[in-house]
């Protein structure tokens, strides 16, 4: 940040001798605009001597997204904003008949199988058993009472969200893409 282009000077108005128009060796004073020496950067010193940044969460190495950093006085939004629980949009990309050593696609082939047998239908079915599940986790860690005529305009609104610590869950999982071998989530 030292390093960025930094802001001009501040002007402030001076009144400097310049010759008189007339001649003769005289002199009158002149308003002129000069800059402030105090803002030099060679007189102020570098302007960020000790700054405070946050990272809001880590990004995988593999994910793209939006980076949140609080700077200086923004750490203690930080908190503020983990504690809303948001929900985060995953957009998965897969590929069936194959399995490496690290469940990535740069991983080392471990495995190779057919997978002709498989359907977006079945995919669907099996994604919606991941959902149900996940959805019965989301009631037990939001902390509201499910008898309540709040609960249930949270849950017609999909409000319902974690209150504490809880395990990742899946709020909404659906099949984009599906075209063999590959797929998307």
């Amino acid at each position: 940040l030292n390093a960025a282009p930094g802001r001009p000077p501040r002007q402030q108005v001076r009144f400097l001798p310049a010759p008189a128009p007339g001649g003769g060796g005289a002199l009158e004073l002149v308003a002129a605009r000069v800059p402030v020496l105090a803002d030099h950067p060679l007189v102020r010193g570098p302007r960020f001597r000790k700054l405070k940044i946050g990272a809001g969460h880590r990004l995988d190495v593999k994910a793209s997204g939006v980076f949140v950093l609080g700077i200086g006085h923004g750490n203690k939004l930080l908190t503020d904003l983990y504690n809303c629980h948001l929900t985060k949009v995953y957009t998965l990309g897969g590929l069936f008949g194959k399995a490496t050593d690290d469940f990535s696609d740069t991983g080392n082939l471990v495995e190779k199988t057919t997978f002709d047998h498989i359907t977006r239908e079945k995919l669907e079915r099996i994604l919606a058993v991941i959902q149900g599940t996940n959805q019965k986790a989301l009631l037990l860690y939001s902390n509201i009472d499910m008898k309540t005529q709040e609960a249930y305009e949270l849950a017609v609104k999909g409000l319902i969200r974690p209150m504490g610590k809880s395990p990742p869950i899946i709020t909404a999982v659906r099949c984009l893409q599906f075209a063999l071998p590959e797929f998307q989530l």
